[in-house]
């Protein structure tokens, strides 16, 4: 069993003290700490210390990459430190709110979407999995078993407000059940049936959207309340607060929602959509290419969670998702750069680490292979950013498709029922392309592992 204790303890010194931390939370693989005095974080030694994968500084962040590991260090750093534990990636906006800029975004992002991902992954697999059955008519869809099935498919997207209400409210800092009722209000029945049709709300005639599966109109909506909320605390006296503070934060916000958060995030959606519907006819091996190219870099810096939104809305507005395949074969390319690797290394213990992180990549577990091989040895790097841009590229110009949101994995390929024998090709091509690449490229065996080579090797499927 790993020393939590001791590399809680040693963490905390790196950081320079429990009295230097002003807030500390995680995420699915990072401790994501805001310090008082960052000039006292001693990053080479927290690269040092066993267990730690890597460090990153971004919007007012330390983040100490850990693993899947994550939360139970982070529960002995709170115990060590007498710091109140929080729920993950629910990170303290205090410091975010000083200044707004891009990095505060895509963190914002980030913290909404990483709780809901797994249910993403999870349902979105047995929606291609039920597609591909009623498709070859393994299973008539007018039967109770495809009724269960299909509605434990689409629960997720259907109701998705209420989720994203939740998730908002933990990130904004705000009330959790004044942001449900906000996703009641979108998703009342009346409000959903009469969807495309014209009312009068204090004499301005608005047209009602159906508001099931959006992701925006909740999320703005959320994020002004924050605001709202937090003023009408401050200003009204504390023995009537337990009961006007909600109620004028519903009267307030009820009409705002839906004459214009809820219209104006909806209509921001479509045409979101819409550009990518556009962009990628008109350029998909351009768009598809970049997306691949850099998908390491994104993974590597924990900054790919920020396009879950845009693949999940380009479900909901066009009905499919294009990002989702040049994800899929990125994620091959970087088995492929394990393989290639194999082959090339002669030292018996690199064949070895290398082609576990072979094992792990090819079902979509790409931390080791960036870590142990691409990172450590730079050249494979390459190969699989150029096997990664140019099968991204061909998936994207052959116009493949993912149905649902799901893991970027060949184990999620029944997700782009429609486009498998393109997407069977295109992971070839990354498979094939970025092996050779690598084998030709060849890199420097005695090159060491550092710690995070070494600790992502434990994340590796044996």
């Amino acid at each position: 069993m790993a020393d939590y204790k001791n590399m809680a303890a040693t963490i905390i010194r790196g950081v320079g003290g429990s009295e230097n931390i002003e807030d500390v939370v995680h995420c699915a693989t990072r401790l994501r700490f805001r310090l008082k005095d960052e000039t006292k974080a001693k990053e080479d030694d927290l690269r040092s210390i066993p267990g730690v994968l890597g460090i990153h500084k971004i919007s007012g962040q330390l983040q100490i990459i850990i693993g899947q590991t994550v939360p139970d260090v982070y529960e002995e750093i709170c115990s060590q430190a007498s710091i109140s534990k929080k729920e993950a990636v629910a990170e303290n906006l205090d410091a975010d709110r000083k200044k707004f800029n891009w990095n505060q975004i895509t963190s914002t992002i980030t913290a909404i979407f990483a709780p809901v991902v797994p249910g993403f992954a999870g349902v979105g697999l047995l929606k291609g999995l039920l597609t591909l059955c009623t498709n070859f008519g393994w299973l008539d869809n007018t039967t109770g078993t495809y009724l269960m099935l299909n509605a434990a498919g689409d629960a997720l997207f259907y109701f998705l407000p209420f989720i994203l209400a939740y998730t908002s409210a933990k990130r904004f800092k705000t009330d959790v059940v004044l942001a449900e009722i906000l996703a009641g209000i979108y998703m009342y029945p009346t409000v959903i049936a009469g969807a495309g049709t014209q009312v009068s709300i204090f004499g301005i005639n608005i047209y009602l959207v159906k508001y099931s599966s959006t992701v925006l109109p909740i999320v703005i909506s959320v994020w002004l309340m924050s605001y709202l909320h937090r003023w009408l605390s401050k200003h009204i006296v504390a023995y009537l607060r337990v009961v006007l503070v909600p109620m004028l934060t519903i009267l307030v916000m009820a009409p705002i929602d839906l004459m214009i958060i809820g219209p104006l995030g909806y209509n921001i959606g479509i045409y979101v959509g819409k550009f990518f519907g556009w962009l990628f006819p008109v350029a998909p091996a351009l768009g598809g290419f970049v997306d691949g190219f850099t998908r390491p870099l994104v993974v590597f810096t924990g900054t790919h969670m920020t396009l879950s939104a845009v693949m999940i809305n380009n479900i909901e507005t066009l009905g499919y998702d294009m990002l989702g395949p040049v994800h899929c074969v990125a994620t091959m390319s970087a088995a492929g750069m394990c393989f290639g690797a194999f082959l090339k290394a002669k030292d018996p213990g690199n064949k070895s680490s290398i082609f576990s992180s072979f094992i792990s990549a090819f079902i979509g577990i790409t931390e080791p292979a960036l870590y142990g091989v691409a990172f450590r040895f730079k050249k494979p790097l390459v190969a699989c950013m150029i096997g990664g841009g140019v099968s991204g590229a061909f998936v994207a110009a052959m116009g493949a498709k993912a149905i649902s949101f799901a893991m970027p994995s060949i184990i999620s390929l029944p997700v782009y029922s429609g486009s498998i024998p393109t997407m069977l090709i295109g992971l070839a091509i990354a498979f094939i392309l970025t092996s050779v690449l690598t084998y030709v490229l060849g890199f420097d065996e005695g090159i060491a592992k550092d710690q995070r080579a070494i600790e992502a090797e434990k994340k590796n499927i044996i």
